[in-house]
This record gives structure tokens, C-alpha cells and sequence, in this order.
């Protein structure tokens, strides 16, 4: 079969940019098409580090460093530096992954709506022009969708997708109100509260985070709290009226009124403009339906990234990235395995996730699970810092196999990398254990937690032994 490409990309999302660079890297003949205006979560991320920016600023007066005057965020020069940095990475030849860079190394990009279709043979219709590939990933992006809600379709409403440019939020909403459970939403309700805007958070489970370790999802909802954010769970909204300049929502047999509204409600596929039924792939808003190796219902077409739904995550986009090329590229040999990928929320403090919860690990395992949990409190640079909320969790079997991890502690997103090569490498306990890290440093929880569930092996052993020892002297 004579084709034009190894592998057509339709993108969208950020994670297509990156298929692209990896597949051109190995040598093969890339073409990247993407939406006119492709997705772009900049504003999010900076807001990120405008929240750990705050916690620096407060550490600085506690150590002595007294600023002039009050300090004042300006909210339209935030945005506009994002917005800034969004043109730059589009088009500066330096930007990682931006379009020139891909067009230079060789990637073909075309930024135009486009479909499938079936006759002769499978192919990417782009205008006038028939693409031909080997093989073809899905790297599309999500978008937020309205949820059922009385009154809500009228209400200007921003999402977790919104570039809350100038001529959307002017200026700094005195409140806010955010409505859904992705993850996002949590750390932007975290920094906008910070930032001085009062902020109330509606989810409709039972707890935030609701996949996630329920000890470290408690301490985020009580972190959250105690800096004043309203957090109702079990909660759901009925009703939202434009009153005057506020936005009333009724929730429960209560209303409450705020002057800006956010949807972190789960994001849907729209996917109807790709004719994804001719080329016999299977979907749904939810997601595209694929098997371990990430082939759709059409063996010769994959897909990765937020397209798959689940958690919007660079970690999980990106392995799944690698994997879809690999079986695209070679041969389809490969599965995704998310039990080694590290998940973070961008909270402060930071909360990390790799493998298996406490929970989990006992319903696969049973009895043959050991423990260990240490405080952050417990470090010194959380008492140089005034930083001492949170805590580590390792979970191992008792042969010493690493089944998972989960901390919440400053700068955790920048340590969980030891503790994921250690699973990917299969590294046994001991070898975290006997692992020295820098000190001082909240990387110090890694080796003596592990040193922890090291001594609780020892005394099963230990116990073990004895056992033994004693059923043979009672036996003679």
C-alpha cells in the first residue's frame, strides 16, 4: 500500500504537538493537523506558579523581609503576559514543540478543519486534499460542555478551557463560584482565593477527589478551608439566574449569589466533524473507545490524551503518546501501564500520586500489605520554612515491592520522580531505604518512610521466626 505519511496526526490538543516532535525524532514522515485555534491551558498553568509565588512572598516576611506598602495583584498584566507567552510559543523556532520548530525539523502542519474517509481507502480529507497515512493518531482536545442546569445556558460562564483574556474577567471577580469535580478547578480555586477573591466549590461526591487516597483528599479540603474557601460536597445545583450583576445560584434549599461562575464539570469529545463513523472508530462524548495498546475500533488508527477521557494530565498524555507511536512506528506490541505514571495536583502543598491507594492495594493483595506514613512536620526545612503540612504514604508487599505512593508536601511534584523510577525499574524497597537524598530537603521523606516500612519487614520476619521456633519446641 503506497501512503503519503508513517503516521497523520490530528491534533488539537497539546499532547498532538508532542506525538509529532517524538514521531519525527525516530524518522519518520509526520503530518500534524490542527484546529485553527488548538487548545491552550497557559493561563492555568501560570496561575500555578503565581500560587507558589504566594507562598514564597509569605515565607520571605516571616524570615524577616518586610515589603513596602500593600502588596497588589494586577490581574489584566498576568493575562496578558500569558497571552504574550502563548503568541511566543506559537511562534518562536526556540518554543519546545511550537509549529515552527515541528516545521523546521520536518513535520508537515496544517492548521485546518479536516475528516476521514473510506473510499477508495482510508484517508484524511484536509480542503481539497487527500492525505494518506500508514497509520493515524487521534490527539484531539475536550471541551467543556453545559451541564443540565436550569437557567445556566444563558449565564456567561467561564471554563477550565477559557484563556480569561481582558474582555472576559476585566478585572479580578470579587467572588467566584466553581461547579465540578476535575482536579483542575481545585487549584484554581486555591490560588484565586489567594489572590483575595472569595470562593465557594461545588461537587456533587460524597469527597473531593474522589479516586484519590481519602486521607490526602481530606487534608487538601481542609487546607482549602482553613484559608477560606466555601467547599460543599453531596452538593447539587438546580437552578442559576443573571440578577442585576450577579449570578444567583440556587443549591439545595439555599442560594447563593456570586459575580463569576467557572465550570470544572467533565469535559466532552466533539467529535462529529472528524466522520470518525466512516473510518468504523467507536466514540463517545466520554471518550474514544481503545484497547491496551491504544487502537481504536480501526486497528490502523489510534489515540491518546484527553481524547481517552480520564484525568487531563502531561504525564499520562505523553505515555500514552509513547505508546501509540511505538505500536504505530514498529509493531504493536506495546500496552499502557498507568500503574507507574506519576498523577499531581497542583495544589500548595503539592499533592502526588503514583500506583496503587492504601485501599486498593489490600482488595488485590489482602494481608500481604505493609504501611508506613511520615509527616512533613518531621523534616527540617518544614520547620525552616513554616511549611509543615502533609505527609507521605508508601505502600509495599512484604517481599519488599513498591505498590505505591502518595504524598501531599511542598515541592513534591519535583521528588515523586524517584519514587516512579524506582516502580518502572522495579527497585525493591530497600534500595529507597538506603537511598541518601540531600538535607535538608522535603526529598528526605522518601528514604525515611522507606527506612520505616523496612523495619516493619524485619518484624514480620522477625515474628515469623519466632513462630517457628517455638511450634518446633513445643513439638518435641
Amino acid at each position: 500500500m503506497t501512503v503519503d505519511y508513517d503516521l497523520i496526526i490530528v491534533g488539537g490538543a497539546a499532547v498532538g504537538r508532542y506525538a509529532a516532535a517524538r514521531a519525527n525524532q525516530l524518522g519518520a514522515r509526520v503530518a500534524l493537523i490542527e484546529p485553527p485555534s488548538p487548545s491552550s491551558s497557559l493561563v492555568l498553568s501560570l496561575l500555578t506558579q503565581v500560587n507558589q509565588a504566594l507562598r514564597q512572598q509569605a515565607c520571605l516576611q516571616q524570615w524577616g523581609y518586610q515589603l513596602d506598602g500593600t502588596a497588589k495583584w494586577n490581574w489584566s498584566q498576568t493575562l496578558q503576559w500569558a497571552e504574550t507567552l502563548a503568541e511566543t510559543q506559537a511562534i518562536s523556532i526556540a518554543a519546545p514543540h511550537s509549529l515552527m520548530q515541528l516545521t523546521a525539523a520536518g513535520v508537515e502542519v496544517m492548521r485546518a478543519e479536516g475528516a476521514f474517509c473510506r473510499q477508495p481507502q482510508l484517508g484524511f480529507m484536509v480542503g481539497k486534499r487527500l492525505l494518506r497515512g500508514r497509520n493515524y493518531l487521534l490527539a484531539s482536545r475536550v471541551e467543556a460542555t453545559i451541564p443540565p442546569i436550569e437557567g445556566l445556558a444563558a449565564i456567561q460562564v467561564a471554563t477550565l478551557n477559557s484563556d480569561f483574556r481582558s474582555n472576559f474577567w476585566p478585572t479580578l471577580p470579587r467572588q467566584v463560584l466553581i461547579l465540578g469535580s476535575d482536579p483542575r478547578g481545585i487549584e484554581l480555586a486555591q490560588v484565586l482565593n489567594r489572590l483575595g477573591t472569595q470562593v465557594t466549590l461545588i461537587v456533587n461526591s460524597e469527597q473531593l477527589l474522589s479516586q484519590e487516597d481519602p486521607e490526602a483528599a481530606f487534608l487538601v479540603q481542609a487546607i482549602l478551608e482553613a484559608e477560606g474557601v466555601t467547599v460543599l460536597t453531596q452538593t447539587q445545583v438546580s437552578q442559576v439566574r443573571a440578577i442585576d450583576d450577579q449570578i444567583w445560584v440556587q443549591v439545595g434549599n439555599r442560594a447563593i449569589t456570586t459575580e463569576a461562575m467557572v465550570l470544572a464539570t467533565k469535559p466532552h469529545l466533539r467529535l462529529a466533524c472528524l466522520n470518525l463513523e466512516a473510518a468504523g472508530v467507536k466514540w463517545q462524548p466520554e471518550g474514544i473507545r481503545v484497547n491496551r495498546k491504544l487502537q481504536t475500533t480501526t486497528s490502523r488508527i489510534y489515540a491518546c490524551g484527553e481524547s481517552l477521557g480520564g484525568y487531563v494530565s502531561a504525564a499520562l498524555d505523553q505515555h500514552e503518546a509513547d505508546v501509540a507511536l511505538h505500536n504505530a512506528l514498529f509493531l504493536p506490541t506495546q500496552s499502557v501501564d498507568y500503574s507507574r505514571i506519576p498523577w499531581t495536583l497542583f495544589t500548595d502543598p503539592t499533592l502526588v500520586r503514583i500506583g496503587l491507594t492504601e485501599s486498593q492495594a489490600r482488595k488485590r493483595y489482602g494481608n500481604d500489605v505493609l504501611v508506613a506514613q511520615q509527616p512533613v512536620q518531621a523534616l527540617t526545612t518544614a520547620q525552616l520554612s513554616n511549611d509543615s503540612s502533609g505527609f507521605l504514604k508508601l505502600i509495599a508487599s512484604h517481599k519488599g515491592e513498591i505498590l505505591g505512593a502518595h504524598a501531599i508536601a511542598p515541592q513534591a511534584q519535583e521528588w515523586i520522580g524517584i519514587l516512579a523510577l524506582a516502580m518502572q525499574q522495579r527497585l525493591p524497597l530497600k534500595a529507597l531505604a538506603q537511598l541518601p537524598q540531600p538535607s535538608p530537603t522535603f526529598a528526605e521523606l522518601i528514604q525515611q518512610t522507606a527506612a520505616q516500612l523496612q523495619q516493619q519487614r524485619r518484624r514480620e520476619w522477625q515474628r515469623e521466626l519466632l513462630e517457628t521456633w517455638f511450634n518446633f519446641r513445643r513439638s518435641r
